[in-house]
């Protein structure tokens, strides 16, 4: 009976421990890399182009971004969970826009998600914010 139980406790606590390192980590950061910018003459705003690779299996921290993002996914899938209006699946071929200022965090899928974005942000802004829940 004792050896049972043990083995039944090591057990579980393998099963605690392969879950918690399969859990996606909520302080991740994506990689953003800007393949374009320029200032909008006669105004305060820069357009950034930027792809946006998001690793498998992670959800990127909750933030904010300080202007409008127009976005089209290239390749993969992820969830967009937008404070006030729920979750926003995209998957590769798809576009979608992100309002100035709109709390959001990305759950990404099992494969590497890529992003082309466009955004429109004030000079000298900082490209994302985090939004800490």
């Amino acid at each position: 009976m004792l050896k049972k139980s043990i083995l039944a406790a090591a057990a579980l606590g393998l099963v605690c421990a392969a879950s918690a390192s399969a859990a996606p980590s909520s302080g991740y950061v994506p990689k953003r890399t800007v393949l374009q910018q320029t200032d909008v003459p006669g105004s305060n705003m820069t357009v950034f182009l930027v792809e946006t690779d998001l690793e498998p299996n992670t959800v990127a921290a909750r933030h904010t971004h300080p202007g409008v993002e127009i976005s089209y996914v290239l390749a993969g899938e992820a969830d967009f969970i937008i404070e006030g209006k729920g979750t926003m699946h995209v998957k590769a071929g798809g576009s979608f826009r992100l309002e100035s200022g709109v709390k959001h965090s990305v759950k990404v899928g099992p494969t590497l998600t890529k992003i082309l974005a466009v955004y429109t942000i004030p000079k000298g802004a900082d490209m994302a914010t985090p939004a800490p829940e």
